[in-house]
């Protein structure tokens, strides 16, 4: 019985069960023992810790991670996707999901199923614990809404202290566990980390969290709102049959989408002055206050999207695949998306925000043409859009399975009930512009060595990165855009009667 077999663990949890206290390390995370070539290791280190979260926005130049196609393993390399997992803390021990489907949210209502909406997150992660046993995973793509409702409980501000901990703790560390230890979790934020409805939660810790703190594991990986990473698949023996390749990985923050004029729609506004003070802002980062919240949002956005320009750009001339990562699907921004995945080729949007799962395969009735986009928002955070079955017949709560070759990703859903709910398969597609020789390739290769860590995150690739004329045809949409969405915003919140949620 799953409801039994869930309150033992509670009981366990509550009985005194701890993370051991782990030492911070000031610099980098330190790799896992079994690392025994650090030339170019199955992980991702992060630079020093900054000062300011920040400071490594656009950071791209890190050492890439490589992973070993045959090693003695024949199975496939996976990569797990999950998001709008982080439930609930009560009692100080006990996780359950945020319940949004309660009579008092009218515009989601429905009934509750006993034995799926309240142990929702508990169910997919242990879904993904038996997957993990039996497969060769390598690491986990994290779309965010970490910690419902309202992120980390604590201020933003205070990037250097450590206030999560019981967070931490019961609703990530102990969840995910097992064959789940030593994965590393590439992140970004949602909406519901920086507050939900206000800016002022702790998200700058969120991201500290990468550098370590007393009771982690090493696993989470943030250094940034946005980033890029690279991981390289190595074929070592000439006659496997399985060719190398490579993957880059653009982590995008699109909470820019939710962030409106402050006197707009307090419900789903992070910029609101309902629950924002008109004079109360996060120090040394901002947004100073919500009348500036909406133009420190797009700021972030613009300075990303002509990074992004920039870094698929140089991708295409030395990477198989390009892959972004990011909270909100893309129809928040489809003016955007539609023309750079088209013109940089695209493969893969991998995202959350909506409570289910679901899967665009490419061409036919996708919008974005050729680029084929995951919803994974059933991580069993908060509950489901939809209704769930008890034993996992359904595709709300759950998470996906990607593996990866260098011809084709093959998507695989999995629910609640560990059971595969649907597979398909992406190709690359190419982008729209004719690409030079390939050999020119090599230019564009990761040059920051492990050696590196100190280096100044404002050098002049970076900079190079964050000119504005590399996306100025799709940037003049942008408005329109916004626009066009607090329309819709309205008009749904017309047929919700004024609903009382703070949740989109």
């Amino acid at each position: 019985d799953i409801s039994k077999r869930f309150n033992a663990t509670g009981a366990m949890v509550r009985s005194g069960v701890a993370v051991a206290l782990a030492s911070i390390v000031p610099l980098c995370v330190a790799p896992p023992p079994e690392f025994k070539d650090l030339s170019c290791p199955p992980w991702w280190y992060p630079p020093k810790k900054p000062k300011n979260p920040m400071e490594y926005n656009g950071l791209s130049d890190m050492k890439p991670a490589c992973f070993k196609l045959n090693g003695g393993d024949d199975r496939p390399h996976s990569v797990y996707v999950i998001g709008d997992w982080g439930g609930v803390l009560y009692g100080g021990s006990w996780v359950a999901p945020a319940d949004h489907r309660s009579a008092q949210f009218k515009g989601h209502s429905r009934a509750f199923i006993k034995g799926a909406d309240d142990f929702a997150q508990h169910k997919v992660a242990d879904a993904m614990m038996d997957h993990a046993a039996v497969d060769r995973v390598d690491y986990i793509l994290n779309v965010g809404d970490n910690f419902y409702w309202g992120g980390i409980s604590a201020t933003c501000g205070n990037f250097d202290k450590f206030e999560g901990g019981p967070q931490w703790t019961y609703i990530y560390e102990n969840m995910y566990h097992g064959p789940l230890d030593k994965l590393q979790w590439l992140s970004v934020l949602g909406n519901h980390d920086w507050g939900g409805w206000h800016y002022l939660a702790a998200w700058d810790q969120t991201i500290g969290y990468t550098w370590g703190a007393p009771g982690s594991k090493w696993r989470w990986f943030q250094p940034a709102l946005y980033y890029k990473t690279r991981a390289i698949y190595e074929q070592t023996d000439p006659d496997h049959p399985e060719k190398g390749f490579t993957v880059d990985y653009f982590f995008v923050d699109t909470n820019m989408f939710d962030a409106f004029d402050p006197e707009k729609d307090q419900m789903h506004n992070i910029c609101g002055t309902s629950h924002n003070h008109k004079y109360q802002g996060c120090n040394v980062t901002g947004p100073a206050n919500p009348g500036e919240c909406k133009w420190w949002f797009i700021s972030i956005w613009k300075r990303q999207c002509s990074w992004l320009a920039e870094q698929l750009e140089a991708s295409n001339l030395a990477s198989d695949w390009q892959i972004v990562v990011t909270h909100f699907p893309p129809l928040w921004g489809m003016d955007f998306w539609q023309p750079i995945s088209k013109k940089y080729g695209i493969d893969m949007m991998i995202t959350g925000h909506t409570h289910h799962q679901d899967f665009w395969p490419q061409w036919g009735r996708n919008p974005l043409g050729g680029t084929a986009v995951i919803v994974s928002g059933g991580g069993g955070g908060i509950t489901s859009e939809g209704l769930p079955n008890e034993h996992g017949w359904d595709d709300e709560y759950g998470f996906m399975k990607l593996e990866l070759h260098k011809e084709q990703i093959i998507v695989r859903m999995v629910s609640h009930g560990k059971q595969l709910r649907r597979e398909e398969r992406v190709y690359p597609i190419l982008p729209s512009y004719k690409l030079p020789d390939m050999k020119k390739s090599q230019q564009f290769m990761p040059t920051i060595e492990a050696g590196d860590a100190e280096v100044n995150p404002a050098h002049e690739r970076i900079k190079e990165a964050t000119k504005t004329e590399k996306v100025d045809n799709l940037l003049a949409q942008l408005e329109e855009q916004r626009k066009a969405m607090m329309h819709e915003s309205r008009r749904l919140d017309e047929l919700r009667l004024d609903e009382p949620s703070q949740l989109v």
